[in-house]
């Protein structure tokens, strides 16, 4: 398991056809039989995987297991750290004295690139509402990639559970 939400729990998988890691998401057991909880998950993956950003963390499959029909969508692998542990990390050697002169400006750019992803974001009509340093990777080569959309809001829709009917997946609807 790589992380792990209060609807949700994130794996670490092997797209074998591909050879890649990705993440798979699924919604907890104890959450699967909530329609609700669905829907959510549903518009989850539908409106990151429509958010198609250098710095927005992709989706490359929504579909549902064979077993027990529960929804899934994999995205992309992000190996790194949090922008979270990066500030804290350079705060502590900041005191100490020992920071990179580049450091600063490195961490001022990767803010910048969040700036562009959520500004891309409410062009498209999405609004994140839980972006928080925890919610940000940054990845040994200059990645920056916003991730976690599941409590985002499409401004021209209303908020409640209800008003994603098209997302609840059909046996017509093929993916």
């Amino acid at each position: 398991m790589h992380a792990e939400g209060g609807l949700g729990r994130v794996w670490m998988a092997r797209d074998h056809a591909l050879n890649r890691e990705a993440d798979l998401k699924e919604i907890k057991a104890d959450h699967s039989a909530n329609p609700d909880v669905w829907r959510r998950f549903l518009k989850e993956a539908q409106v990151t995987g429509q958010l198609e950003h250098p710095n927005i963390v992709p989706v490359y499959e929504l579909s549902r297991r064979p077993e027990d029909g529960q929804p899934f969508y994999t995205m992309r692998f992000v190996r790194g750290r949090t922008m979270r542990k990066a500030i804290t990390e350079y705060r502590q050697r900041h005191m100490e004295g020992r920071t990179d002169p580049l450091e600063l400006p490195k961490l001022l750019q990767a803010f910048v690139n969040v700036c562009q992803a959520v500004a891309y974001a409410h062009s498209r009509g999405v609004i994140h509402r839980d972006l928080k340093p925890e919610n940000v990777v940054l990845g040994g080569f200059g990645e920056v990639v916003v991730l976690d959309w599941g409590l985002a809001k499409t401004v021209d829709q209303p908020d409640e559970a209800n008003a994603y009917p098209a997302l609840v997946f059909t046996e017509e609807v093929s993916l």
